[in-house]
């Protein structure tokens, strides 16, 4: 049987960009539902897209949140487990998608998560916190190495791990643009109850291993100290990708397809003319 898969469309600026990302994901994966998960700030514009942005965004629905916008940035995969608590485990799938609005994914799902299995955990770039290094933002600050502390002091007294085998677990790092998850991880995880300590980009790869999930890697950054992928997916996400590099990369049989991030409000242009590949004979 062919995988069901859905599209949770996280968003919280740029209609008009939304809209034609939406646009884009419909064309190349006809039949995919696609859910917006807004995570913006309250106010006019929260009860704008509360009223308008399903039908203004082209969305099968839309999932409003009650949090604060830096709390949604910090943590979306709260975020999801929300949706999907109140909503999202009444809707059919096998595989959930989780894709930011400047995440550009020029394929078709099946195509660009070819090499994640059906009851994997698709993370971009897991790297261990060794090679990352404690500069990065989420354990290099006195905050966020305490909350990184109790995180891990959370998950050795729920699940009882430890260091004994020489096999550390939980020492890693993602990239929060485009993980994909079984269904079968989002009810597991759902029902661990993860806290609000640290970030989404630390407890994926951590729950993943804590509930039995293998972890493999999507491909979109190809590694995480690497100056020749900020062309095309920037870990920082403060380096726009220009449309002439998407052309170039496009044009090549075996160019990149997936780019972060893009932010062109664009109502027509390049985005409208992707296409997928045709499938080598």
């Amino acid at each position: 049987m062919p995988v069901k898969r859905l599209v949770v469309f996280r968003f919280h600026r740029d209609p008009l960009v939304c809209r034609g990302r939406i646009a884009l994901l419909r064309r190349l994966n006809p039949g995919v539902p696609v859910h917006g998960l807004f995570g913006g700030p309250g106010g006019p514009r929260g009860a704008a897209f509360r009223l308008a942005g399903r039908r203004m965004l082209g969305l099968d629905a839309l999932y409003v949140s009650r949090h604060s916008g830096p709390w949604n940035w910090k943590n979306g995969d709260l975020l999801l487990l929300d949706w999907y608590r109140e909503a999202g485990h009444r809707v059919s799938f096998d595989v959930l998608h989780f894709l930011e609005w400047d995440l550009l994914l020029a394929e078709p799902l099946e195509r660009l998560y070819a090499a994640v299995p059906l009851q994997a955990v698709g993370l971009t770039a897991p790297t261990p916190l060794s090679v990352i290094g404690d500069d990065w933002r989420w354990i290099a600050g006195e905050d966020e190495a305490r909350e990184w502390g109790d995180l891990l002091a959370f998950a050795r007294a729920r699940y009882g791990y430890g260091w004994d085998d020489g096999d550390d677990p939980i020492s890693y790092g993602c990239l929060g643009e485009g993980p994909c998850f079984p269904r079968a991880f989002l009810d597991d995880y759902a029902a661990a109850d993860p806290p609000a300590l640290g970030n989404d980009e630390l407890r994926y790869p951590l729950f993943a291993r804590l509930l039995g999930y293998p972890v493999v890697d999507t491909g979109f950054r190809r590694a995480w100290h690497g100056p020749e992928d900020d062309p095309y997916f920037n870990a920082l996400g403060d380096r726009n990708i220009p449309w002439e590099t998407i052309d170039a990369e496009l044009a090549k049989p075996d160019g990149r397809r997936a780019f972060h991030p893009v932010r062109a409000a664009l109502r027509s242009g390049p985005e409208a003319a992707i296409r997928p590949r045709r499938a080598c004979p």
